[in-house]
C-alpha cells in the first residue's frame, strides 16, 4: 500500500437493530436487496446499495454512504489479497445490508416518516390531502376505492371542513393507529 494512503478495514456491523424489526420490515429489506442485486451474486455494489437505501426511504448523503462503504464494504472474492481494494470496488452482502438498514430503520423518527408519507399524498404542496389526492393514490396502488368511500374518509377526518385532511389531522389519525 502506498504511504499516506488510508487503510480500509472491513468490519461487520452489529445486527441487534435488525433482529428487533418486524417480520414485514425484514422481508422488505430482503426484497429490496434481491431487487437491486442486478447480477444475483448475493452482493451489492455501491450504486446498488444506494438504490436499496432509496427503496427503503433513505436519502443518505453520498459522504455518509461512502463512510458505510469504507467501514463495512468487503473486497470482491476475486480481488488479489496482497493489493489494497479501493472503497469504490467494495461490496455489501445481505447480512451487512440487513444490519445497516435495520439500524437506520430503528433510528427513524416516526413523526418525520408520517410527514414524508403525507407529502406522498399531497404532491402539489397545498397542505391538504383532498379527495382527488386519495383517488390518484388509490389508482396508483391498484386499489381503486369507490368514490363514496373516498368522500366518507375525507369528511370523517376533515375536522374543520376545509375540503381535505391537513398534516396535523393526518399525524393525529396515524399516531392513534399505533
Amino acid at each position: 500500500m502506498a504511504s499516506g494512503a488510508r487503510a480500509v478495514q472491513y468490519s461487520i456491523p452489529p445486527r441487534e437493530d435488525f433482529n428487533k424489526l418486524s417480520d414485514e420490515q425484514k422481508t422488505r429489506i430482503g426484497e429490496a436487496f434481491d431487487l437491486f442485486d442486478a447480477n444475483k451474486d448475493g452482493l451489492l455494489s455501491y450504486e446498488e446499495f444506494r438504490f436499496v437505501l432509496r427503496a427503503l426511504g433513505f436519502e443518505l448523503p453520498k459522504a455518509q454512504t461512502y463512510d458505510l462503504l469504507i467501514r463495512h464494504g468487503q473486497k470482491p472474492a476475486n480481488w488479489q489479497h496482497d493489493q489494497d481494494c479501493p472503497p469504490v470496488y467494495r461490496l455489501f452482502n445481505l447480512p451487512t445490508t440487513q444490519a445497516i438498514t435495520g439500524t437506520l430503520i430503528r433510528q427513524r423518527d416516526p413523526k418525520e416518516e408520517l410527514r414524508r408519507a403525507f407529502r406522498l399524498f399531497d404532491i402539489d404542496g397545498k397542505g391538504l390531502i383532498t379527495q382527488e389526492d386519495l383517488r390518484r393514490v388509490s389508482k396508483q396502488v391498484g386499489n381503486n376505492l369507490p368514490d363514496a368511500d373516498i368522500v366518507a374518509m375525507i369528511e370523517e377526518f376533515d375536522s374543520q371542513g376545509k375540503g381535505g385532511v391537513d398534516e396535523d389531522e393526518f399525524l393525529r389519525l396515524m399516531m392513534s393507529k399505533k
